[in-house]
This record gives C-alpha cells, sequence and structure tokens, in this order.
C-alpha cells in the first residue's frame, strides 16, 4: 500500500475516534497512502456492523492496531501514545478525531451531558496533544491535526454546546501552533462541513423533541428523512482533505467556501449570518419531528 513518492510510507499516524465515520475514512486513507494506523476509539468495531478498521487495513495488506481508549481519560490517552511508540517506534501524524454530537436546546441540555461534550470533544484533543508532544519532540518532527467542524464558525442552533467545543478546538490549535513555531512540529485545524457520518446526536427534550439516541445523519437515515440542513459531505471527501494536509501541512483547510467566507460574512454582512442561523433552526427542528414522528425502533435509536 502506499509506494507512491509523496505518499505516507513509513510514516505511523495515531488516530482517535477511526471505528467509524471520518476517523475511520482517514484511517483507510492514511493506510492506503502507506502509513502504519494506530486507532483510539472506545470501541473496535462499528455500531451498526461490519469489521473493523483495524481488521480491513491488515486484510489489504497494511499495518495497524486498536487500543481502546477514551480520550475523555487522560490516562488512556497516555496509555494510547505508550503503545504506539512501543508497537512502532514513532508517532508523526496525531489526527484528533474523537467526537460526540447532541442536540438540545440550551435551556434543556442536562449537566452530564454539557461535561461529557466538553470531556471528549475539548479534553480529548488537549490531552491527545500533552501525550504525543515528548514523543515528537524526541523524533524532531512530527504532525497534529485537530478535526473542528464548521460550526465552531456559527452559533449552531440546538447544537450550542456542541459548537463551543469545537470553536475552543479551533483556539487550542492556534494557541498550539504559536507555542511550537520554533519546532519541527506543525499543527493544523480542519473544519469539515455538516458530514454524514454515524455519529450519534443525544437529545434531550425541549423543541418537542423526546430523549433519544438517534444514527440518523448517515446514508441511511439522509436517504430515509432527507438532509437536516444542506448537503451533507462524505466521510471519504474529508478523510482525502485531512490526507491531503499530512501531505502538505497548512494551518487550517476549510472544507466549504461557506465555512471559509464565515468570518468575513459575520464582518460585513450579519443579517445573513442571522437568517443562516434561523434557517437551520428551522431545519433541524423538521428533521427531528420526522424521526419523532415515525415511531420506528431500530438498534440506531433508543431511548436511554
Amino acid at each position: 500500500m502506499g509506494t507512491g513518492k509523496s505518499d505516507l510510507g513509513g510514516k505511523v499516524a495515531l488516530i482517535t475516534g477511526a471505528t467509524s465515520g471520518i476517523g475511520r475514512a482517514t484511517a483507510l486513507a492514511f493506510a492506503e497512502a502507506g502509513a502504519s494506523i494506530v486507532i483510539g476509539d472506545v470501541r473496535e468495531r462499528p455500531i451498526c456492523g461490519g469489521a473493523s478498521t483495524a481488521d480491513v487495513i491488515r486484510e489489504s495488506g497494511g499495518r495497524a492496531m486498536f487500543v481502546e481508549t477514551d480520550v475523555s481519560e487522560k490516562s488512556q490517552v497516555a496509555t494510547l501514545v505508550k503503545r504506539a511508540v512501543q508497537e512502532f517506534g514513532r508517532i508523526d501524524i496525531l489526527v484528533n478525531n474523537a467526537g460526540i454530537g447532541h442536540v438540545s436546546s440550551v435551556e434543556h441540555t442536562p449537566d452530564q451531558v454539557l461535561r461529557r461534550l466538553v470531556e471528549v470533544n475539548f479534553y480529548g484533543v488537549v490531552y491527545g496533544a500533552q501525550a504525543v508532544l515528548p514523543a515528537m519532540r524526541a523524533q524532531g518532527s512530527g504532525h497534529i491535526i485537530n478535526i473542528s467542524s464548521g460550526a465552531a464558525m456559527l452559533g449552531l442552533p440546538y447544537a450550542g454546546f456542541y459548537a463551543a467545543t469545537k470553536a475552543a478546538v479551533m483556539r487550542f490549535s492556534e494557541a498550539l501552533r504559536y507555542e511550537l513555531e520554533s519546532s519541527n512540529i506543525d499543527v493544523s485545524v480542519i473544519y469539515p462541513d455538516f458530514t454524514a457520518t454515524d455519529l450519534a446526536l443525544e437529545v434531550t427534550p425541549g423543541a418537542g423533541m423526546r430523549p433519544r439516541t438517534v444514527r440518523f445523519l448517515n446514508a441511511r437515515g439522509i436517504q430515509k428523512y432527507g438532509s437536516p440542513t444542506v448537503k451533507l459531505q462524505s466521510p471519504e471527501k474529508v478523510a482525502q482533505a485531512v490526507l491531503a494536509c499530512a501531505l502538505r501541512p497548512r494551518m487550517e483547510l476549510y472544507l466549504s467556501l461557506r465555512i471559509r467566507l464565515h468570518g468575513l460574512f459575520r464582518a460585513l454582512f450579519p443579517a445573513a449570518v442571522e437568517r443562516e442561523a434561523r434557517r437551520v433552526k428551522r431545519s433541524v427542528e423538521q428533521f427531528f419531528a420526522k424521526i419523532s414522528g415515525d415511531g420506528v425502533r431500530t438498534p440506531e435509536n433508543r431511548t436511554p
């Protein structure tokens, strides 16, 4: 795998949250480019079934290992990095990808949900960087790629706390980049647009939504219920952008023109930004009204 001149041959990539979604697609793309892959996730196999990411890579002739890891636990992230270095001798690329989502009004979001969002989506990124930096400094090089979200650019209705954690990743990445500019360690942050993955959206009461976990922001859900917002990107498209960033490091990578121009629009056309936020709000309400009205009980959605 990966015999091209400008590929990742000989590199070792540690990717969190690589059991499914963007992380899985990124792991497969990196392996195809020649990298050895270390996967840190809370589960080895996708919830919706199928072979593990590590098995798929090994069956294709690549090198991969899985380490059960909850990124919200600093000790587990440290163990993940230690295991990776023991197995492969180095870590060239860290992709901080693990994340969770939640759909709820600010008013109705439970404290434990808010805490979990911050611990996984933000602390997980911080712990990953802290754990891997000594190894990268020792080897004299490295690349940390943090996956943020287009939601960082907008106070996303019914996902305000998720958006806030992704905005925190944006500013953390910027600060870390300045701190490391005298080293040979790159820091990149990537902003995907809405993406069709199996990311669980934990829904709590409010805005007419029942408490439950849904996994309908994937191909099957979109086919049945339609897209909740704009057209969703595929995980594979995002993965190719992450791979391009790994091959040629950039400070920031926006995966849609809309996201890239959002800051400028906020400054010059604030009314347009407000209209977009209201459109998203209506669209999300309509999407979850469809799901709540369906009444179908499958392994992909459960009431906590």
